[in-house]
């Protein structure tokens, strides 16, 4: 009798757990359906901006050109890093930090260029301390993402 209740509970145990095995590899299957389905969207955001650039290239000031283009391009340059990332994840199951400290980065370098642009096209006498304490916290924002990269333990790309 007792042989009979240790056998009845291994296989219930042995039921259970393959239960959660496949419930499991289900929920991976989504989860990596989840994770191409924002890769393909990130891919289409970055078309679209790349599409709208051209359409609506803005040619009545030199200025305005380099403005608008650098910035999308700097949009573009963050959306491709950011499936790059998830490329990465599909293939290995393991997310690395290092690319989204290279994001930060970027948008790091985007706003001081943002700033800068909006302080020669303004020029305001009055707020110039606002626009030197926003560049000056975005520098030191972009120098410590770039140290944390620097010293980030090194791993290889696939």
């Amino acid at each position: 009798m007792e042989q009979m209740r240790m056998s009845d509970r291994m296989r219930d145990r042995w039921v259970s757990h393959h239960i959660r095995q496949r419930l499991v590899g289900v929920l991976g299957i989504f989860e990596d359906m989840i994770y191409v389905l924002l890769a393909f969207s990130l891919f289409a955001g970055a078309l679209y901006i790349i599409v709208d650039t051209v359409v609506h290239l803005d040619l009545t000031s030199l200025s305005s050109f380099i403005n608008s283009v650098l910035d999308r391009f700097l949009i573009v340059l963050m959306l491709a890093e950011l499936l790059h990332t998830l490329l990465l994840f599909l293939k290995t199951h393991q997310f690395r930090h290092q690319p989204f400290l290279i994001v930060g980065i970027i948008a790091a370098i985007r706003r001081i260029l943002v700033i800068t642009a909006k302080a020669a096209v303004n020029r305001p006498e009055v707020h110039v301390s606002s626009y030197l304490l926003d560049l000056g916290v975005t520098t030191f924002v972009a120098l410590a993402l770039t140290l944390a990269l620097r010293w980030s333990p090194k791993q290889d790309e696939f």
